[in-house]
């Protein structure tokens, strides 16, 4: 392997090393495990900024640690031979600066190189002084073989699209109280530029608005071309882009397989396997109902979220038509960023949300943009769940209106969507 290729990868080697970029909230949960062995994979959707976390990481180690022991591996360089590439570069690397210590090495799109897991638990089962960081898109890195070879030697972490408080920090919004009071109707403003362009990174930063578009419609070609289409070998692609368009065209809402089936000609055990496909890309999310029963959850509608509302806009559908469903799929989004696992309930009537930890039911969240029109229905349907699942207080979210409700024993918080956003 040519020595100036891992040199160009690791350019603080030679001089300062500063990169300019947003701190992530998932940074906070990474530090952690810094100093543990295990494995740290970074995985989420395309273009999500898992490059740049990694080079957060390494500028945090250079406060400790000499820049000859930090070692970063651009895996997808199409300049070099992918077979055996971990093992040669390792080997170039100490033979090129013959590093002490405990190293911390980088794997950047790690899933271009064959059999890579099979390296990885060698290199952690052999070579005690070494950490290892991998990156990758999608959720092939806790799949099949990589989760049986790697099952309690790797922690898993996912990096999604900018969430709100991250977009209004670029914006340069602090998140204190007295701040977000302030500057409301700043805040305002931007939370309708957040809810039409979405949170990819790049696109945040692009500054027109027909660059914002196309770096989403290129987002969108590649996860569906590249990420999923030939990843999987689906050959009838234009049915496959069907189904997808239909799922963007019907976020936030109540999607039955089979009857989708039945409209684009495909099985109901197609429109599965494809669901899982997208859900596998992070790029739309099928939500099941509430239930104890695994059947039950399977065989009944689902409801249906895209990752970033800016893809789901960018490819022909009107922003403001459709603004109390892109208010919930960002409800989704930001519950989903923090790890919860989320169902919807419904009975005699619906709740959007229900969150629940380990066992523990946790939260009942309604999403209401126009609270006026709807607000005892939404009511009647939040405090149904409450009392089923024994959960003393429900939040309805809304546009722009606040209020505390007592029901009994029970209390009901309407809370505009910015400011729950930004909690």
């Amino acid at each position: 392997m040519k020595e100036e290729i891992l040199i160009e990868w690791n350019p603080w080697w030679e001089k300062e090393f500063k990169i300019n970029a947003v701190e992530r909230e998932l940074f906070n949960q990474i530090k952690p495990w810094i100093k543990r062995p295990e494995i740290i994979a970074i995985t989420g959707t395309r273009r999500a900024g898992k490059t740049t976390l990694m080079y957060l990481i390494i500028q945090k180690l250079l406060e400790k640690v000499q820049p000859k022991n930090i070692f970063f591996i651009k895996c997808d360089d199409e300049r070099l031979e992918k077979q055996n590439l971990i093992q040669d570069a390792i080997f170039t690397y100490k033979k090129l600066l013959n590093p002490k210590g405990k190293l911390y090495v980088f794997l950047d799109e790690v899933q271009e190189i064959p059999k890579w897991e099979r390296t990885l638990k060698r290199i952690y089962d052999l070579y005690p002084n070494i950490k290892m960081f991998i990156s990758g898109s999608g959720m092939f890195i806790s799949r099949q073989e990589a989760g049986i070879l790697l099952a309690g030697r790797a922690v898993y972490f996912n990096l999604l699209p900018f969430s709100f408080s991250e977009f209004v920090k670029i914006k340069g919004i602090e998140k204190s109280k007295i701040s977000l009071l302030k500057r409301k109707t700043e805040i305002l403003h931007y939370l309708r530029e957040y809810m039409e362009f979405g949170g990819f990174p790049e696109v945040c930063l692009a500054k027109s608005k027909n660059m914002k578009l196309e770096l989403l419609r290129f987002y969108f070609d590649t996860i569906l071309f590249r990420d999923i289409i030939l990843k999987h070998n689906i050959r009838n692609a234009l049915k496959f882009e069907q189904l997808v368009i239909f799922f963007l065209t019907n976020i936030s809402s109540m999607i039955n397989f089979k009857r989708i089936g039945d409209l684009l000609g495909l099985s109901t055990d197609t429109i599965v396997e494809y669901s899982s496909f997208l859900k596998e890309a992070f790029f739309i999310f099928n939500v099941p109902l509430f239930s104890y029963s695994l059947k039950s959850q399977q065989i009944n509608p689902k409801k249906c979220y895209c990752i970033d509302t800016g893809i789901r806009n960018a490819i022909g559908f009107r922003f403001s038509k459709d603004i109390g469903k892109i208010a919930e799929n960002i409800a989704f989004t930001h519950l989903l960023k923090k790890g919860n696992e989320i169902y919807f309930w419904k009975n005699k009537g619906e709740v959007d949300f229900i969150v629940k930890k380990r066992t523990k039911t946790k939260e009942a969240i309604q999403v209401s943009w126009n609270i006026d029109s709807s607000k005892e229905r939404e009511k009647r349907s939040l405090l149904e769940a409450m009392n089923k699942f024994k959960i003393r207080e429900g939040t309805i979210i809304t546009e722009d209106y606040s209020a505390v409700e007592r029901i009994g024993k029970r209390k009901i918080i309407y809370k505009p969507i910015w400011l729950w956003l930004l909690e």
